[in-house]
């Protein structure tokens, strides 16, 4: 058995699905952050546990060809970006083998599985940065968490969020230093600015901005916006939301509009979307574009088909489809989401795509009798609830287009569908958050009937 704290010389011979690189030392299994299958170097063993242990690497003896330098500052404290060590072309390699290699391990699943979809630049991507504020040594911080802690890293700049997004950031949180209005203390529980929220436009040039305290209001709010919103005339939103919980949860309950509306305004595929604050929505609408076409020719729809778009959101997945088939049918457990695609709807001239509340494993049920054609289904990481995968299987609903951001609950998901009479046809993989180890995946599924 490997010893702790002992130094081994190892060759890594794979990645482990979070991009660690994975060596052996006398058959025995350990993980090592920011190491690339092929190279040879020395490691520092740091965890040993009964089946596999973990390692720091210390040197590297042969470098991979596709080690590049990370290009952000904050690369060795933050752990974001766990892949910007990485050329962006084995990004997209190691996305598609990981992909294939859960659906088969995990799954029993074997099936096609195209190239990862890539972006052109795979930076400045993100659409939405939730950004914490603290205090380091009775100076006001901002940023990012350190990896696998709640330490601020006080950001000097990130390449996954737009410039702009930085810019108001470091702009508020300076406003704040000359107001003397204090950032949230966790471990204290005082303070005031707990997160700044900033979201941008794909399409249009709207931002929005949500300011979260720990205290009912906010103070002297009326000179921020002012300040705020003469210099970036971008701002279309400013809302005050007050979080007094001791939580992880970002937003509380209350929230109030302090300047413009509670929304702004985007585009996916020629439809038009409000975002309201708490609304989900892709953090990365570009390669969403290609993802939501990709799923639509798997769905291979014609003008008589009645859709399910289950896990709906703001209905974008529906409202996208709508033109190619008779009527759409999304399900959504948050209100607030509803009303939204209820106003998407309104707002595009759509009039066959009809919203309920709900869980969609409660909800597809009292649709049973309609006579379904597609399913689409866009679940949280945690997959299908095991309920609704059971009525799937009940209604035989012929065509299902399944988008995960999480393989290994497809992969389980996929199994059950599999042994009820479905084929896997087809997978792609699309990487939605460059410079991350996270995959999104669509899948092609049809009925084929039990055997």
């Amino acid at each position: 058995m490997p010893e702790k704290n002992e130094f081994y010389e190892v060759e890594f011979i794979d990645m482990t699905h979070d991009g660690m690189g994975v060596c052996r030392i006398d058959g025995f299994p350990v993980f090592v952050p920011k190491a690339l299958k092929g190279e040879k170097g020395i490691i520092k063993l740091t965890k040993v546990n009964t089946n596999l242990g973990f390692g720091r690497l210390m040197e590297i003896q042969h470098k991979s060809p596709f080690r590049k330098e990370p290009i952000c500052d904050h690369y060795s404290e933050c752990g974001g970006c766990n892949l910007m060590h990485m050329d962006y072309s084995m990004q997209l390699d190691f996305m598609k083998y990981r992909t294939a290699e859960t659906l088969r391990k995990l799954g029993k699943i074997s099936t096609k599985v195209n190239d990862t979809v890539g972006m052109i630049n795979p930076y400045y991507y993100r659409n939405k940065a939730v950004i914490p504020f603290g205090e380091e040594n009775g100076k006001m911080i901002a940023g990012l968490y350190k990896s696998r802690s709640h330490d601020i890293i006080d950001m000097k700049k990130c390449y996954i969020i737009p410039k702009i997004t930085t810019d108001i950031v470091k702009f508020l949180k300076n406003i704040f230093i000359e107001l003397n209005i204090p950032a949230y203390n966790e471990s204290l529980g005082t303070g005031v600015i707990r997160h700044v929220i900033v979201r941008n436009s794909y399409k249009f040039d709207d931002i929005s901005v949500t300011i979260v305290t720990l205290t009912p209001k906010l103070p002297k709010k009326d000179l921020i916006i002012q300040r705020l919103v003469s210099r970036y005339k971008r701002v279309v939103s400013v809302i005050h939301n007050h979080n007094s919980e001791n939580t992880n949860i970002v937003l509380g309950k209350k929230s109030k509009v302090l300047f413009g509306d509670d929304f702004i305004r985007d585009e996916i595929n020629g439809v038009l979307f409000k975002v309201s604050h708490r609304s989900f929505y892709q953090v990365n609408p570009q390669q969403t574009e290609s993802l939501y076409k990709k799923a639509i020719e798997y769905a291979e729809l014609t003008p008589n088909d009645i859709v399910i778009d289950a896990y709906c959101g703001i209905g974008t997945i529906a409202l996208s489809v709508a033109k190619d088939c008779k009527s759409v049918l999304g399900v959504e457990v948050v209100k607030q989401a509803i009303s939204d695609a209820d106003e998407n709807a309104l707002a595009n001239n759509i009039t066959n795509a009809k919203f309920k509340v709900g869980k969609a494993e409660e909800v597809i049920k009292t649709w049973s009798n309609y006579d379904i054609d597609v399913l689409f289904v866009d679940p949280p990481r945690k997959g299908c609830e095991p309920a609704f995968l059971e009525t799937i299987a009940e209604m035989k609903i012929p065509r299902i287009v399944y988008i995960s951001c999480n393989v290994a609950t497809l992969a389980r998901d996929l199994n059950y569908l599999q042994s009820q009479g479905y084929e896997v046809q087809e997978v792609t993989p699309f990487d939605m958050f460059p410079q991350t180890s996270h995959i999104e995946v669509v899948t092609k599924i049809r009925y084929k009937g039990q055997e």
